[in-house]
């Protein structure tokens, strides 16, 4: 399941991270260390490796883990082989994806999610945007509405489905094509046994913090994407330019020049980022890995380049608890 389903909800940010991994309700993988396969992680990484794309090996407490450094979507033409990441995929016995909260839902709970994100989506009665804005702030929202960006009434929606239905036009415009992530998330569609979330969560629990927030929580959230808006096709080349140098750092494993160039896509302060979601997921990566390094089996697990490889990463991490790590260079 992508984020594209259940009549547009899905298709806005609230069910962004929750429906990151795909999940239909599976507990957390139980997987037996007490058989090893005897494939060898090597013969992992080289056949990975034929991707073009960063992948490193982790060595400790007997035994490693491959990683696979993922940037998301990328645009048209990117030079990669994902036939070698689909071998790499099926010579492992375990795979994690991508820092993959398990998240639960029946059909119940997703009907009563789209009725309150409905309710939502206009303000309570008497607030309005203007008073929950700055001077500065309403009068950029009331240019856009002058531009015909934004429809009359707008001032009685609420800002994070405001900033939504902004941000989706400037989605739309965008060209990029599956990376990495798509190519896993097909795989483990086939081959679910082999899935390791790194902990479980409810939908309700998952939109529980959104749905309890107050609205003018919500206003950086709008601003920023109204500043992608303003930026207008100046904007839209510069994130265009800096995409393309991403996605061939990316393929051509110049990792330090691939973080240098991430695009800011508006959307830093939009929830679910900095949310509670984000940091049980985040505090649970480096522990997991670390676990996985205790067992026999082969792990390969895709995680974003990011998480992996910025200063203070999971690299860095690794490192610094004394694991071996080899791969393309990280740091600058």
């Amino acid at each position: 399941m992508t984020m594209a389903s259940c009549t547009r909800l899905a298709a806005s940010w609230i069910i962004g991270a929750a429906m990151m991994a795909g999940s239909t309700g599976t507990a957390l993988a139980q997987v037996d260390p007490a058989t090893a396969t005897g494939r060898s992680t090597d013969e992992i990484v080289v056949t990975a490796q034929r991707s073009g794309i960063p992948v490193w090996r982790v060595s400790g407490r007997g035994t490693s883990v491959v990683l696979v450094g993922s940037i998301g979507r990328l645009v048209p033409g990117t030079q990669w082989n994902p036939v070698a990441l689909d071998a790499a995929l099926a010579q492992a016995d375990r795979i994690m994806f991508p820092e993959a909260m398990d998240i639960s839902f029946g059909l119940f709970s997703m009907i009563s999610l789209i009725g309150k994100w409905r309710a939502q989506s206009t303000l309570p009665k008497g607030q309005t945007l203007e008073a929950m804005t700055s001077p500065a702030q309403w009068a950029q929202l009331v240019a856009l509405r002058h531009r015909g960006i934004l429809k009359p009434g707008f001032e009685r929606k609420h800002p994070y489905h405001l900033a939504v239905d902004l941000g989706r036009s400037l989605h739309e415009r965008r060209k990029l094509v599956p990376g990495a992530d798509a190519y896993v998330r097909r795989y483990l569609g086939k081959n679910k046994d082999k899935r390791v979330p790194l902990a479980q969560a409810g939908i309700k629990e998952v939109t529980a913090e959104f749905f309890a927030s107050s609205p003018r929580e919500h206003v950086p959230c709008l601003m920023d994407v109204v500043a992608l808006v303003e930026a207008g096709d100046a904007g839209a080349q510069s994130r265009a330019a800096a995409r393309v140098a991403r996605s061939g750092a990316w393929a051509a494993r110049r990792v330090p020049a691939a973080l240098a160039a991430k695009v800011d896509d508006g959307q830093q302060r939009c929830w679910p980022h900095g949310g509670s979601l984000e940091r049980k997921r985040d505090a649970a990566l480096g522990p997991a890995l670390w676990g996985l390094l205790g067992r026999p089996q082969v792990t390969l697990a895709v995680v974003s380049l990011d998480a992996l490889a910025a200063p203070g990463g999971v690299l860095d991490d690794l490192v610094a608890a004394g694991f071996d790590v080899s791969g393309p260079r990280w740091r600058p």
